[in-house]
């Protein structure tokens, strides 16, 4: 439990950095930190649950909102959250693809290969938003076949 703890705090104390950097960091580079914070903060959350059922839910959200924040402005509006044994973004299996960057949109696209499962690969646009010198990141896209669907 008091794993998870750090977490909570760890993403709302490192928010402010992560909007100050973005004044100076690209979008390829935001993405990055965001892959490593959400695989951070989904098998803590998985590890979470897994122990402590009774107090879990309510942590797991208040840290996904954290996340949230972390790279999102503050008015937006997420989905329900989801975390699983693996996580759907990560360091290690998850490499940028293509950038397309403007004045003040940006597109990352990624590709995800599981090291575990061969046959899961996945595609994912992260959408980048830049408002008075600060990149946030406005939503992130599972692409498939048959379209883009929302995964905040």
């Amino acid at each position: 439990m008091k794993h998870f703890i750090y977490l909570v705090v760890f993403i709302v104390m490192d928010k402010e950095t992560v909007a100050q950097k973005s004044e100076k960091y690209f979008p390829e580079e935001i993405t990055r930190e965001f892959i490593k914070d959400y695989k951070y903060w989904n098998d803590s959350s998985f590890q979470l649950e897994s122990t402590n059922k009774l107090s879990a839910d309510s942590i797991i959200m208040k840290s996904y909102r954290a996340l949230i924040l972390k790279y999102c402005r503050p008015t937006k509006n997420y989905q329900g959250v989801a975390y699983g044994s693996d996580s759907n973004h990560c360091p290690e299996q998850e490499i940028i693809t293509e950038k397309k960057v403007t004045n003040d949109k940006a597109i990352i696209k990624t590709r995800f290969k599981s090291k575990t499962l061969s046959y899961i690969e996945d595609d994912y646009e992260y959408h980048f938003v830049k408002v008075e010198g600060k990149w946030f990141l406005e939503e992130v896209y599972l692409v498939d076949g048959d379209g883009k669907y929302e995964g905040l």
